[in-house]
């Protein structure tokens, strides 16, 4: 989505924020029992996705003509083979008004083994995060965390962006990958796991005058908290 900057007088100016994760999981056989070469009986994958709307992981205030939009492309779940890929993004503009939301968007990958035979698993976690702002005034940050249900292996990461009189655009980005190495025996079951909050502000006219980094932090540090709520409502299934 491309970004422009639209001022028109000194009294409002146009606010936007554009800020999108994408990840995929890869999966790989090292070893197994099973006789036949490239046959997986037994063995099922389902990459899962929702979005969620429990008080810890989304709310969302616009004034004026504020609007936002979340979105993914995402099926609720699907069956994987080798490789699942997501993606979340979150978007809002504003010309004479404000938008304040938080989004969240949760990924899963589950697998199970029901047949007779051993499979030694790699799984390869690849993620992107960008964060985008474009106006006067707006804010955008990304918080992505990522775990297993036996939390063997976790990890997170973080992306923001903040546009203010002076600096009227900005886009800040971050990479990463995990890797993960199992065995699923007859009747295990295995969860990996994922979720992207977005949190972003913007508003037409000036705020209360602090410091762009002061603004943005206080924001993501009040979505942290409920992130870390909404990671274990996501985890044992009461989202």
């Amino acid at each position: 989505m491309a970004l422009s900057l639209c001022r028109l007088n000194s009294a409002h100016a146009s606010a936007s924020y554009d800020s999108i994760v994408a990840l995929s999981y890869s999966i790989g056989i090292l070893d197994s029992t099973n006789p036949t070469a490239g046959d997986r009986t037994g063995l099922s994958i389902l990459g899962t996705y929702q979005q969620a709307n429990d008080e810890f992981s989304f709310y969302a205030n616009a004034a004026g003509d504020g609007t936002y939009l979340a979105n993914s492309p995402n099926p609720s779940a699907s069956a994987v083979a080798s490789l699942f890929n997501g993606s979340f993004a979150v978007s809002g503009n504003a010309y004479d008004g404000s938008v304040d939301t938080w989004h969240t968007g949760q990924f899963g990958l589950e697998l199970s083994n029901a047949g007779p035979y051993r499979y030694d698993l790699s799984i390869t976690l690849d993620y992107a995060l960008r964060a985008a702002v474009d106006g006067a005034f707006a804010t955008s940050a990304i918080l992505f965390d990522y775990w297993d249900a036996a939390d063997q292996l976790s990890g997170s990461d973080y992306s923001a962006a903040a546009s203010f009189a002076g600096q009227l655009q900005d886009q800040q980005s971050a990479a990463g990958s995990a890797v993960w190495t199992f065995t699923l025996v007859p009747g295990a079951t295995v969860g990996l796991y994922a979720q992207a909050g977005i949190e972003s502000h913007l508003t037409s006219t000036a705020p209360v005058p602090l410091p762009a980094a002061i603004w943005l932090f206080g924001g993501t540090c009040l979505g942290w908290i409920g992130f870390s709520r909404a990671r274990t409502a996501f985890a044992t299934g009461k989202v």
